[in-house]
């Protein structure tokens, strides 16, 4: 199975162009592309796991990925790295177009399949010790008031107690406003209150 794995923002941005060079790729390379797969991402959102992570444990040992280049494994370089580890695990080859990269069996796959579990843990742990530097020094230099907001438990039990009242209210067709505006809470407590019950 030979996989091409196509990644772009959600404006599009050079999908033709990715296409082009994969599909010119595998031509000169004597591969015929069994599928492709695109994934939209939003910069804005966080991005859920990208469609290759499922569709690798369908695949077998021999089997191909293309891409333009290593970037499109992920934003940071843990997706990248644990993307990458996946495939070495499962035998599964990269041919990366722009980057030159080709790793397949002639790589000691374990050793780089560990390298890239390694370097994904190390770029988490760094991310999370900056995240928690960063919050620290706002509490402490500019008083930041840290975690959820004090009364927020208390409203949130609130609604939990009228629970029967809030749905009446709903089946009568009263806007969120108003739900709000009646147990005087914010819309943030009113939809997390939904979300806990699946409304």
């Amino acid at each position: 199975m030979v996989i091409a794995y196509l990644r772009v923002t959600i404006d599009k941005q050079h999908l033709e162009r990715q296409k082009d060079e994969i599909t010119r790729y595998a031509s000169a390379n004597g591969l015929e592309i069994s599928k492709w797969i695109t994934d939209i991402v939003d910069g804005k959102r966080k991005e859920s796991e990208p469609t290759l992570f499922r569709v690798l444990d369908r695949m077998k040992k021999g089997d191909k990925v293309i891409i333009t280049d290593i970037a499109r494994f992920g934003r940071t370089l843990s997706e990248v790295m644990t993307l990458l580890s996946k495939c070495m695990t499962l035998g599964v080859h990269v041919y990366s177009i722009n980057d030159r990269y080709l790793l397949d069996d002639s790589l000691n796959t374990e050793v780089v399949s560990t390298t890239c579990n390694l370097v994904s843990e190390i770029e988490h742990n760094l991310m999370s010790v900056r995240t928690k530097e960063a919050l620290n020094h706002k509490k402490e230099k500019e008083g930041l008031q840290l975690g959820r907001p004090k009364g927020t438990d208390a409203k949130q039990s609130l609604l939990d107690a009228n629970k029967d009242e809030v749905m009446n209210m709903l089946e009568r067709g009263d806007t969120v406003v108003m739900i709000c505006k009646h147990f005087n809470v914010s819309r943030n407590t009113y939809y997390q209150f939904k979300r806990n019950y699946g409304i």
